[in-house]
């Protein structure tokens, strides 16, 4: 086994979106509504059944806020545009350029697996911004799928264009879950930025540019078929 492929998490794993909940929960207190509250596994389903692609991005940010109270017509469309802005504004991490670049540059192919509303074409304009548009060989995207994480489907349909075994792969992720589902088809596993819940991978980063100097990483770097 000598990883060959880095597969990526999008959301939380290369950039954040650190404003949108502040501004979310501003907005419905305006309006005399009790701010989302946390754990809510309604809004997670509604979530999870539009990176299924069941429904477009509009008709979710309609049924999030109807579900956390909005019944005006002008408040929803307000609240859809505030939603919409919200999922735009992201926040990359720390060296998450200057990183991708130097794998690229070690031999290593790249590639997205995500659970999302957004088409390709959309998340390739967020990473042109940061120069990272170029450097991705796979890109798994569940609302086009219709398979979402932690499905193995998912994982296999970023590695088996690339013609890579999954035990010639690494995920790095955020969610248990997710991690979960790519070391069950024998990725090697790397967590950063983890979920409350997340505590097992096979490694674990405190930055992103902490991914040159993984063991497995290394190994394959200085490996004598790369």
């Amino acid at each position: 086994m000598t990883i060959s492929t880095i597969l990526f998490d999008a959301g939380d794993i290369l950039y954040s979106k650190p404003h949108r909940e502040g501004a979310v929960a501003a907005f419905l207190v305006e309006r005399g509504l009790e701010a989302p509250k946390k754990p809510d596994p309604v809004a997670k389903k509604i979530r999870l059944d539009a990176h299924a692609g069941d429904f477009s991005e509009h008709e979710l940010f309609e049924r999030l806020l109807a579900h956390y109270g909005v019944t005006d017509p002008k408040d929803m469309a307000d609240g859809v545009t505030l939603l919409h802005a919200q999922q735009r504004d992201i926040v990359f991490f720390d060296g998450v350029p200057e990183t991708l670049h130097e794998l690229k540059r070690r031999g290593f192919m790249l590639g997205i697996v995500t659970n999302t509303y957004n088409s390709k074409a959309e998340k390739y304009e967020w990473f042109r911004v940061v120069g990272i548009d170029t450097v991705w060989d796979s890109y798994a995207n569940s609302c086009d799928l219709r398979i979402i994480k932690p499905d193995p489907a998912i994982y296999l349909a970023a590695l088996e264009p690339l013609g890579v075994d999954p035990v010639d792969g690494a995920f790095v992720g955020h969610a248990q879950i997710e991690l979960n589902g790519a070391k069950a088809i024998g990725m090697t596993t790397i967590m950063f930025n983890p979920d409350p819940d997340c505590v097992k991978a096979d490694h674990k980063i405190e930055r992103f540019s902490g991914l040159l100097n993984v063991p497995a990483i290394v190994a394959a770097t200085a490996a004598p078929t790369r």
